[in-house]
């Protein structure tokens, strides 16, 4: 009896030391596991919150570059600074963070991103500072022609041709791969006047680029604005009507859903009708050409674009041959214009004005008329006709390369250095 007594006490203390060795061994795979878990979710929330801090970097520089309120400010003020919040939920449950765009001089700025992410009560905080700048490069179009005629590829054409014409030019020049001919006009032009080959002086036309023509030799003034050359001219900048590009104007119209197969097309789907004035925005493309009359007027805001050839009012008697073209563009960094790939008119019942690039890939003609014409901008063509019209021109390179679809500038991102926070 004795002995059963002492085996069971055995047993006791043997089951109690193992339970407390299982114990020990429990604990520590218990804690082990905790601790996995606990740094694959610090893991992941880092991960997590370092991915929004990035999100709101590349939305602050896609706002930089194509959001007018954001761009704005970035190039055109030292000290301006956007701030950009996206509270919880941002792109997840849990997530936010704020992104703020800060200038340390035009066109430079230092964007500070921080994202959040919150797993209960625990919270998670990653920063990334970055510094952008925006670098100058040499435009398409470096000439300062408000008229340029020229030929593409040593084409015969490039000619200029002013007819009993009044043509005011401000801040530019009249520029031609070929000859200009002066016929009884009067033409002022701030800057210069330059032809690869003749410049003509014809039927008493008075010229006043502070240069007047005698006999077709130059006697220029002492204004230093006055420059009268023969010079080479630069071929015609191209246009991307129709590549497979995306930002070709044909497919830009497209993504806009203001592709037209034919002008009658455009004006049955727009339902402009005859009389009306309506307001478009964006690309418009036309395959085939278009003539805005019947009493038309089409304000464009942005550029419209055609196969063919743009032609504004016509040339008979009447209501029915008029046609107005107002061009503006949508802010300042937009294209603008009526770009054409064979010919550009405005005839004598047509009127254009506004702000943007007039493209001819074939000729322009302004026909005769006593209504006069207010553009800024400028006129980019093989050849031109300017007949028995008033014109004033403002010269305008920004607005030009912008609608060539080549900006004269470019965002450039320099990491300096990012910061974690938890």
């Amino acid at each position: 009896m004795r002995k059963l007594k002492i085996n069971r006490g055995y047993v006791l203390v043997s089951t109690l030391v193992i339970m407390a060795v299982m114990l020990v061994i429990t604990y520590f795979l218990a804690d082990t596991l905790f601790s996995e878990l606990a740094i694959a979710r610090n893991q992941k929330a880092a991960t997590t919150a370092f991915h929004l801090a990035e999100a709101g970097v590349q939305e602050a520089i896609w706002r930089v570059q194509f959001n007018p309120a954001t761009r704005n400010p970035f190039i055109s003020t030292a000290d301006g600074v956007t701030t950009i919040p996206h509270d919880d939920p941002a792109l997840l449950t849990g997530g936010s963070y704020t992104v703020t765009i800060k200038n340390t001089a035009i066109k430079v700025a230092t964007i500070t991103s921080v994202g959040i992410y919150k797993i209960g009560i625990k919270t998670t905080r990653r920063e990334i500072k970055l510094n952008i700048a925006e670098a100058e490069q040499p435009p398409p179009y470096d000439d300062d022609g408000a008229f340029f005629s020229h030929s593409a590829g040593g084409e015969s054409t490039g000619d200029l041709e002013f007819s009993s014409a009044t043509v005011n030019v401000y801040g530019g020049s009249i520029h031609s791969g070929r000859d200009i001919s002066f016929k009884a006009s009067t033409i002022n032009v701030e800057a210069g006047i330059r032809a690869e080959r003749n410049i003509k002086n014809q039927q008493n036309s008075t010229i006043n680029c502070n240069c007047s023509l005698t006999g077709g030799s130059p006697a220029c003034s002492s204004n230093p604005g006055c420059s009268y050359t023969y010079l080479p001219a630069m071929d015609m900048p191209m246009i991307d009507f129709d590549s497979d590009s995306p930002n070709s104007y044909k497919n830009q119209a497209i993504a806009q859903n203001q592709y037209y197969t034919s002008s009658a097309n455009f004006f049955t789907q727009t339902s402009f009708s005859a009389g009306q004035t309506k307001t478009f925005n964006g690309v418009i493309y036309i395959e085939g050409g278009i003539t805005i009359d019947q009493n038309r007027t089409m304000n464009m805001n942005g550029v419209l674009a055609s196969s063919g050839s743009i032609s504004i009012g016509g040339s008979g008697s009447g209501s029915p041959f008029n046609g107005v073209l107002n061009i503006t563009r949508a802010n300042p960094d937009a294209p603008a214009g009526a770009l054409a790939q064979s010919g550009f008119s405005v005839n004598s019942k047509g009127d254009l004005s506004g702000t943007g690039l007039v493209y001819a890939g074939f000729r322009t003609d302004f026909n005769n008329s006593s209504s006069p014409l207010t553009f800024t901008g400028g006129f980019l063509t093989r050849r031109m006709y300017f007949n028995a019209r008033t014109l004033n021109i403002y010269f305008d390179a920004d607005v030009i390369n912008d609608t060539l679809a080549n900006p004269t500038a470019t965002p450039i991102i320099e990491i300096n250095h990012w910061e974690e926070e938890y």
